[in-house]
């Protein structure tokens, strides 16, 4: 159920549009409810959508790499904002009421106690950009883009060029879709893709991090990234999952984060050992001329180089000088036993996927 603190806006039963969530919230936003845009869809149908996705592991660099091309090139991209108010996007653009529901949840954020995604010291607010998995599970059953909700995404980017002045693209991101790029281009012809990974074990060290921060204390903004996942059981499968989730932060607080560590670091490996076998068999399925490869280092020190390539292989002008892109410092040093563990980690990576093998080309 939701909560309301009797200081919030008040609205009647029957002016609540947002379907009954498992988090309770201290004011309502007025979420949209589904079918809220259905008339005005027929403004999106002759949009051309060109849809570039930033692809990668989790944790490898892919959101300053998105930040970065978001704010130097005249394109659209997955905010916050739309993510919750997908299902009105339309009628917001179309009743100049944009800048009042992005208002409204940059104050859900606050009196929720948001500021930052825990994950890292990223800035929460509307204009904060977000991976599409979370409206494809929002509207499926499924992180990544498959056949039975391949028009979800691609009304989205529809959408979002629409309803974005001068967007001559949509930069999208969603590290599940690593391995499933062949597929996308056969569904979205004229997509383009930008890769960038960095050193493996940083990638392990950031994702075991960042699991042990969502086992770590209340979870507010991913709870309501989460509230609205379309399940099989719906309420109640929402349910069970806070349920144990809650049990795990809180033999976690009494045990601290060592046993969780040891626990995590081996399925850890194995869940990145799998995702970047994925990620270089991608590299080899897509053609040339659909693909640009990066290293998050060589990007890192030299960001202004890289853009000024990027803008060549997207054929798109510049809308901010890419010297403004600074260089980010290094976050998540390694603990000594990563440190020790990473000759073992490499020896077998390079084993077992022979493109870490060869030299890396920056």
């Amino acid at each position: 159920m939701i909560y309301y603190k009797q200081q919030a806006i008040m609205t009647k039963p029957a002016d609540f549009h947002v379907r009954e969530k498992n988090m309770k919230l201290p004011f309502d936003p007025g979420f949209p409810r589904p079918g809220d845009d259905a008339s005005l869809l027929p403004l999106i149908q002759d949009v051309s959508a060109r849809p570039v996705f930033i692809m990668g592991l989790h944790r490898s660099g892919t959101t300053f790499l998105y930040d970065s091309v978001a704010r130097c090139f005249p394109m659209a991209n997955l905010s916050l904002y739309h993510l919750f108010y997908y299902d009105r996007l339309l009628k917001n653009h179309q009743d100049a009421n944009e800048t009042r529901d992005r208002g409204i949840l940059n104050r859900l954020f606050r009196q929720l106690g948001i500021t930052d995604r825990k994950l890292d010291a990223v800035y929460v607010d509307d204009n904060m950009v977000e991976e599409y998995g979370w409206m494809l599970r929002n509207h499926s059953f499924s992180m990544k883009v498959t056949a039975s909700n391949r028009a979800v995404l691609d009304e989205m980017c529809r959408k979002l060029q629409y309803v974005t002045p001068g967007a001559q693209a949509v930069l999208l991101k969603n590290p599940w879709d690593t391995g499933n790029a062949r597929q996308i281009l056969e569904w979205f012809p004229n997509a383009r893709f930008i890769y960038i990974t960095r050193a493996p074990i940083y990638i392990l060290n950031s994702q075991m991090n960042a699991a042990i921060s969502l086992l770590t204390g209340s979870q507010p903004f991913q709870t309501l990234l989460v509230d609205n996942f379309r399940t099989v059981l719906g309420k109640a499968s929402l349910n069970l999952a806070y349920a144990g989730w809650k049990l795990i932060r809180g033999i976690k607080a009494l045990t601290g984060d060592r046993p969780f560590e040891m626990v995590l670091r081996p399925f850890t490996a194995l869940a990145v050992e799998h995702q970047l076998k994925q990620y270089y068999q991608d590299l080899e399925d897509l053609p040339a001329e659909a693909v640009f490869a990066l290293d998050y280092q060589s990007f890192n020190e030299r960001p202004q180089e890289h853009l000024r390539e990027l803008a060549d292989f997207l054929d798109l002008p510049f809308v901010m000088d890419p010297a403004n892109i600074k260089p980010q410092p290094r976050k998540g040093h390694l603990k000594s036993k990563l440190q020790d563990y990473e000759p073992r980690f490499m020896d077998r990576l390079k084993r077992r996927i022979p493109q870490l093998a060869a030299p890396q080309r920056t």
